[in-house]
């Protein structure tokens, strides 16, 4: 029930009341009596009929309004509340709310506040006075999406209009007109012992309450009541409560100095300045909920003067207040009810003696002083140096603004003002400038972080931000290589684990930054790709949040590159010379008038060679799907091959068991494709077997084909065809290579490497703050990740994309296709050493001449001593591993969502969480060789494979044979058509080139780590990659055919194309 009298403190042991009572009643019953007590109370809530009630509210509305804006122009100040300190830190919705939830108010979230703490009427803090607390649910001077303002005491000391005009005068005219107030009825005794705080401890010790009722809709819809409540988080005892002695003379106390004071009038506020400089000070807001009948409930559950008995207060959220906000920002800083999400609300007054005229007079004159107030100087300022670099026009058109631009230094001892960063005369943040501004300022201690704020319409992109301390010499690196929003946090270089964080504050930040991304980074929800790695939400490139998207240098290139390509073609007549091939060297002639030197020299290799079987087990080795390749252990019960078949064939004069046995037997097996459906729109029909390939290391080395079987199911019409097949032969080989050009697209290349890395990139961002070592270490590896999948899905894949143009497969059987090689996906195949084990191609002795698993084995020894060495800085045992709770979410996250076990996949070896510290180790070596080394070595090789349609057929015209006896005509007719080869050949073109300002792998231009371990872990990288560059450079000079793809010097750092 709502009652004028608040219950029992027993009844609420948080309240920090103790055995403190409210002798108000008592006390004016005492001195007149039971009679006029009991008569009095009854009629004290009784208030008139307005004859004009809408005039009334306006007019005492006005007259509050007009009071506020005359008090602050006087003084400069607040209105009411004059006296305060302001701080800012954090708060974070409970993660077991009690209370019926709204979307606004969900659990866990955080939001960035600023709080004050305030003198309700008086300067002085050693006179007695209502005290509050005023919290802004943003780090903002004013709007903002929540502003929560609670005084001392359970109840208010009035509860219409009038009463507050006849509250003010009787305490603010001398003792002798407070007495008389106390004793006009026992509500405004009460209520004034309930509202005084004399010589409180701190204001961190005191309880504050809404008093005003809220109307709160939560997401059932159902309307209900609601109130607040600030308390210490510790719940300590409450100070300040009247005695005894101090409520019966109140009137001697109100605005009145005792003579033998010897307290600062600003005691109070220096204890919280030094309380927060020497540690946090938290507080939790709680929630009382009425459930609102409006048909049966008294108007006195909206009255300020009644307490709700018998409600149970729920915790609703914890407030951090870390650092002190100086006297400037928080004069020009301001709270009005009407700031409060749309869960809340408040009835609307009808009079001036509406118990809901409280609230509405607060909507109406609280906001309306701050353009006047003005903050006090700070008394003692130091100058910081601050160098602000504004990213390269040349990478992005945009990167400078015009905007008014602000920053914020907090520190271990408080944050300075807000300080415009500007220069007279001078054309401030232009694209590619770094400028030094002189910040005169606040001392506030250790830097700790920076904001930075922008006011207009432009962009900006800023790269590193400097901050000098005069005074310390203090030199702190702010590394932002980011787009500004209108308020950005930067925390400085060091990387820091969240275990680590010594600060709440700190640790909120994290959490707030990670809550922020995770607005932003979300999930694609489009069926079309169900069963696959989950991606992004942008529909395309545009969409993407602005931090991931490419750069316009970037675009541009990527634009160009697609445009000229195309034009190169026509210009080379190959979509008007012929629609059918009749000789496979015609391509010849059409791509020389079409390609550039770089390429030409190699492909003319490959055209000189395509036929040859040797060509054919090199390809199979070192071209662009190195990973199809598995020793035969065994044949397949499937694949009937004999001895007699392939006897003449192998070079050792052992029989294909003891081959087999040996270790000198391997296969491709393409079963994978059973089932997929090809491409088939009117003319449009295009063809690729599930063939089985075996294969042979001769004795001289080389790699060899000695078998093909062009369907999975052994039969009459599956012969098995053999090198003394001729045309039939070729024509097998050519199969084989068309469907292995299927796997490798879809597979290999878009599968393994793109999109399961975003699988691994979304919860990255959603999970990494910019401050953890893992996320400064992988973002130059992943950063690229989500816009060129971006691209890919829009271009490549979606419907008449090149997929669709080119692959056999296309029409939707690609799709088909990558969910059922995901289904089947684990992540040994990420880790290299491993996966070359499980394949049986480990052994250099058994399968020489495969120089990718040679380099890729260089290549990874030294991404993992980089990765060792970077995780040894910052992870110190296995149990910094397992503590660390944000690379915990980000594992656990990609277990859920990121690599999802669909309904029929088999597990993907994505542990739910990571327990050691190799553990962790290897999985970054995973994660970057695979974004940089294999990336590159399916990728950029390409178009050497594929710009020649015999040696690569991305899909072919014909069925495959079924009976023995091809012809060269036949052979002929199966090669794809002009506009299929065409299509391959301008998208591996397109796919296979380098950026103009490609990054490669062991460059660190973004400088996101600051320390000098860091640093040196980094160089000593470049130099291990040195000396594979000198290895494979020697190893090269002796080969035809030089394997380059792993080059360092040639491996992106990221997967960009």
């Amino acid at each position: 029930m709502a009652s004028d009298i608040p219950s029992s403190a027993k009844e609420d042991e948080e309240s920090g009341l103790g055995n403190w009572e409210n002798l108000g009643y008592e006390i004016f019953k005492t001195k007149l009596g039971e009679e006029v007590f009991e008569a009095k109370r009854k009629t004290q809530y009784q208030f008139p009929s307005p004859t004009f009630p809408s005039v009334g509210l306006s007019w005492n509305t006005g007259l509050l309004k007009v009071g506020f804006l005359a008090a602050a122009y006087k003084t400069t100040k607040r209105g009411s509340h004059k006296r305060g300190v302001g701080a800012a830190g954090y708060a974070k919705i409970v993660d077991n709310p009690q209370y019926p939830q709204d979307n606004f108010f969900r659990k866990g979230r955080i939001f960035e506040v600023r709080l004050r703490h305030a003198n309700v009427f008086f300067t002085d803090d050693t006179v007695a006075d209502g005290r509050s607390i005023s919290i802004k649910f943003e780090d903002a001077e004013s709007g903002g999406p929540f502003d929560l303002i609670c005084n001392t005491g359970r109840v208010g000391p009035f509860c219409t209009l009038p009463w507050v005009t006849e509250f003010g005068k009787g305490t603010n005219s001398g003792p002798k007109a407070a007495e008389e107030y106390c004793y006009k009825n026992p509500a405004n005794y009460l209520t004034t012992v309930e509202a005084l705080r004399l010589h409180p401890d701190s204001y961190a010790d005191l309880r504050y309450y809404t008093q005003v009722s809220y109307v709160y809709t939560p997401e059932d819809g159902r309307k209900r009541l609601a109130r607040f409540r600030v308390i210490p988080r510790d719940l300590r005892p409450e100070t300040g409560l009247l005695s005894e002695e101090d409520q019966k003379q109140l009137w001697h106390l109100i605005d009145q100095r005792h003579p033998d004071e010897t307290r600062s009038a600003t005691y109070l506020q220096d204890e919280y300045k030094k309380r927060i400089k020497d540690g946090e000070v938290q507080y939790t807001i709680q929630i009382q909920i009425h459930e609102w009948d409006p048909e049966k409930d008294s108007d006195a559950f909206f009255s300020v003067m009644h307490y709700w008995n018998n409600h149970p207060w729920m915790d609703f959220a914890h407030v951090t207040s870390a650092t002190l906000l100086s006297d400037s920002d928080m004069e020009k800083t301001s709270f009005a009810p009407n700031n409060r999400p749309a869960s809340l609300d408040f009835v609307k007054a009808k009079s001036q003696y509406d118990y809901n005229s409280i609230a509405h007079a607060r909507l109406h004159a609280y906001n309306k002083s701050r353009k006047v107030r003005k903050g006090k100087a700070p008394d003692n300022t130091i100058v910081y140096m601050v160098t602000v670099s504004t990213s390269s026009g040349r990478e992005r058109k945009e990167a400078g603004t015009d905007d008014d631009v602000f920053i914020t230094i907090i520190g271990t001892e408080g944050r300075t003002r807000k300080t415009q960063l500007e220069t007279t005369f001078y054309d401030d943040f232009e694209a590619g400038d770094t400028k030094v501004y002189k910040v005169q300022a606040e001392h506030v201690g250790e830097i700790l972080m920076l904001n930075i704020e922008r006011k207009g319409n432009d962009n900006w992109h800023v790269g590193m931000i400097h901050v000098v301390n005069s005074l310390t010499s203090e030199e702190v690196e702010f590394p932002c290589y980011r787009w500004v929003p209108n308020k950005l946090t930067l925390r400085s270089g060091k990387a820091v684990l969240p275990f680590q964080e010594t600060r709440e504050e700190l640790r909120l930040q994290r959490k707030f930054e990670i809550q922020q991304r995770q607005e932003v980074y979300t999930y694609s929800t489009n069926k079309t790709y169900e069963g696959f790695p989950g991606f992004i939400g942008a529909a395309e490139h545009a969409d993407l949040p602005p931090d991931v998207q490419f750069n316009d240098l970037k675009l541009h290139d990527f634009k160009h590159s697609a445009d000229s390509t195309k034009r190169k073609y026509k210009l080379a007549g190959l979509l008007e010379l012929f629609d059918t091939w009749d000789h496979p060297n015609k391509y010849v002639e059409i791509y020389e008038r079409f390609a550039d030197e770089e390429n030409l020299t190699i492909v003319r290799k490959v055209m000189g060679a395509w036929d040859k079987d040797e060509e054919f087990g090199r390809q199979f080795l070192n071209a662009i799907n190195p990973n199809q390749l598995r020793r035969c252990d065994k044949l397949p019960a499937n694949f009937p091959v004999t001895n007699a078949m392939v006897q003449k064939f192998m070079t050792r004069d052992k029989t294909l068991e003891e081959e087999i046995k040996d270790g000198h037997v391997y296969i491709l097996s393409y079963e994978a494709l059973e089932g997929i459906p090809r491409m088939k729109v009117k003319k449009d029909v295009r063809h690729t077997p599930e063939p089985i390939c075996l294969l042979y290391v001769r004795a001289s080395k080389e790699l060899v084909p000695i078998a093909i079987q062009l369907f999975q199911t052994p039969g009459e019409n599956n012969p098995i065809w053999t090198p003394d097949d001729s045309w039939g032969w070729q024509l097998a080989k050519m199969n084989v290579k068309a469907a292995d050009a299927q796997m490798h697209q879809l597979n290999t290349h878009l599968l393994k490497t793109h999109l399961i890395m975003e699988g691994f990139t979304v919860p990255f961002f959603r999970s990494l703050p910019s401050v953890h070592p893992v996320y400064k270490l992988l973002l130059p590896h992943l950063r690229h990740t989500m816009a060129i999948n971006t691209i890919g899905r829009v271009a490549l894949v979606s419907e008449g994309g090149s997929v669709d143009q080119t692959l056999a497969v296309g029409g939707g059987g690609h799709v088909t296709l990558m969910a059922k090689m995901f289904a089947t996906f684990h992540l040994v195949e990420y880790d290299f050493p491993a996966f070359l084990k499980l394949r049986g191609v480990a052994d250099t002795e058994k399968l020489p001449n495969y120089f990718y698993r040679d380099d890729g084995l260089l290549m990874w020894n030294a991404i993992s001593n980089f990765t060792t060495g970077m995780m040894s800085i910052y992870y110190h045992s296995d149990h910094d591993v397992h503590c660390d709770e944000e690379l915990q979410a980000w594992i656990k996250e990609v277990h859920d969502k990121g690599l999802k076990v669909w309904p029929g996949n088999e597990d993907h070896g994505v542990p739910v969480s990571l327990h050691s510290l190799h553990q962790l180790q290897n999985l970054l070596t995973c994660l970057i060789f695979n974004a940089s080394c294999q990336h590159a070595a399916v990728n950029f090789g390409q178009l050497h494979s594929y710009a020649f349609a015999p040696n690569y057929p991305s899909a072919l015209s014909t069925p495959a044979p079924t009976k023995k006896g091809v012809t060269f005509k036949e052979f002929v007719s199966a090669l794809p058509s002009k506009k299929i080869a065409a299509g391959a050949m301008v998208t591996t073109y397109i796919l296979s080139r380098f950026s103009e300002e490609e990054i490669w792998l062991g460059q660190y231009p973004d400088e996101h780590f600051t320390e000098e371990a860091a640093k040196g872990v980094m160089e000593q990288f470049r130099h291990e990659l040195k000396d594979v560059s000198l290895k494979i450079k020697e190893r090269n000079k002796t080969l035809e055919f030089p394997y380059e793809y792993l080059l360092p010097e040639m491996v992106p750092n990221s997967i960009a194309i």
